[in-house]
């Protein structure tokens, strides 16, 4: 206990070299979780040869050699993707594509950009995206870049297992993979219409890039802090062309609407576009810090209030309808029939209501309500979304995916402790919300708690595992 109480400057010291090289914010992962890198990496030196070296000595030789702080960051970095993940953005992808081609006559190739790219399956799935669409492999320039040299060994490898398909249909996987004895290996086809290369986004050449029509930059900011973040979407920005498209995480949209980026209003995609001229200059991105959190109650304070409940479905768009099921403490919540994730838990033998039987008012309320809510997400009202839905709760039913979205409107605002309260009220709705204890595992992965954040995933793979059952 006194050594590693001693040791402690000398642990600052290195989360310090992380935040200087890779942008990592050492309190987002944990600070016991970047010890425990440090220390891993210091046993496996002391095994290589220098049996008697001291965490002082480890330090010293690091400052001298580029090789070491690389596999220190290979430790601290562990990929978390799967095959199209949050399907939407991948959807809203074939169709912009198409849009853009038509646009300029299909005289230049697309180009897309995948950064960081990780194992491979994001860069992989936005290639079969496109193919599957009609897009030919001449037409696309599809780039993906990772700070991981181990990550973009594995994903240069193209072989996956189970842990990267999610969900309960992969047609994708019947098109495109064939069956090994080490697990599903992709399809020459796809796998050349992707180049890998080594990138790091606090580093990033922009100049030598040019620019990229769409760009896939998700999951990833929330682990920076406010200067790092800023250098981040600077480097975006500069490599995005005009009127292209940033792909970003769900917990990440709230950043990029406080830098002053204009959400591409469409729903579940995390799509964004730059500000108008006038946005920008309000929002200078050499310049502004993000909103300090009193800023951002006050904005949220002064947000007009709520509309009336019968404008909710005047901008229709495609959400599953809900249906009932067994009463929950003498209350009968609903579920959606139809995948639409992350919001949206998907079941995978969907039980419609009876043709005589019409939805109850109740339940259309409760459709509607979720449809307004991530509307108005989706167009950066994220305080009118929350409102919304908490008024529908004050006078209904508990609902689990209710809940789940206010999580992620909560993640979307920074309050990852009222995210966390609200993936656990969706846990005890529905202790198989897939998307709840994902969502939840991440936010105790930020917090150092990788023991707990993986007993969470493990329950996540055994409710998808009764999904496909």
């Amino acid at each position: 206990m006194n050594a590693q109480h001693d040791n402690a400057p000398l642990y600052r010291r290195f989360a310090e070299l992380l935040h200087r090289t890779i942008g990592l914010d050492a309190a987002s992962l944990g600070h016991s979780a970047i010890e425990r890198a440090v220390d891993q990496r210091v046993a496996a030196w002391c095994a290589d040869g220098h049996a008697e070296a001291t965490l002082a000595d480890y330090w010293e030789a690091a400052q001298c050699s580029p090789s070491m702080v690389q596999a220190l960051i290979e430790t601290v970095v562990v990929p978390e993707t799967w095959f199209y993940r949050d399907a939407d953005a991948f959807k809203t992808l074939a169709r912009l594509a198409h849009a853009r081609l038509a646009e300029r006559g299909n005289a230049l190739p697309l180009r897309v950009l995948s950064l960081p790219c990780s194992t491979g399956e994001e860069p992989y799935t936005i290639a079969m995206t496109l193919l599957d669409s009609g897009i030919d492999a001449a037409q696309l320039r599809i780039d993906a870049m990772d700070i991981s040299d181990r990550s973009l060994a594995v994903a240069q490898r193209a072989v996956y297992g189970r842990n990267s398909f999610r969900g309960n249909a992969f047609p994708f996987r019947d098109a495109h993979f064939t069956r090994t004895e080490d697990g599903w290996r992709l399809a020459p086809r796809v796998v050349d219409a992707v180049r890998f290369s080594r990138a790091n986004l606090m580093q990033l050449d922009a100049s030598s890039l040019g620019v990229y029509d769409f760009v896939f930059c998700r999951n990833v900011l929330i682990y920076f802090d406010r200067e790092a973040q800023q250098k981040a979407l600077q480097a975006l920005n500069s490599v995005l062309a005009e009127n292209g498209t940033l792909f970003v995480g769900p917990a990440e949209t709230g950043l990029l609407m406080r830098y002053g980026m204009q959400s591409a209003k469409i729903p579940l995609a995390f799509a964004f576009h730059r500000g108008a001229p006038e946005q920008a200059q309000l929002n200078s991105w050499h310049t502004a810090p993000l909103a300090t959190a009193a800023a951002l109650a006050m904005t949220r304070s002064q947000v007009p209030a709520l509309a009336p409940p019968h404008v909710f479905s005047a901008q229709p768009f495609a959400w599953p309808d809900p249906v009932a099921r067994t009463p929950f403490n003498g209350v009968t919540p609903f579920t959606p029939r139809y995948s639409v994730a992350p919001y949206m838990r998907e079941t995978s033998t969907p039980a419609p209501p009876p043709a005589h039987n019409p939805l109850s008012p109740a339940v259309n309320a409760a459709r509607d309500t979720l449809k307004a809510a991530h509307a108005l997400a989706d167009a950066g009202r994220l305080a009118e979304a929350a409102t919304a839905i908490n008024a529908y709760l004050e006078h209904h039913a508990p609902h689990a995916d209710a809940f789940y979205l206010l999580g992620v409107l909560a993640d979307a605002n920074g309050d990852a402790n009222l995210a966390r309260s609200q993936y656990r009220k969706a846990l005890y709705l529905d202790p198989q919300h897939a998307e709840a204890l994902a969502h939840l595992a991440t936010l105790l992965e930020l917090e150092g708690d990788r023991d707990g954040a993986r007993l969470l995933m493990q329950r996540v793979s055994r409710a998808q595992g009764a999904q496909r059952g």
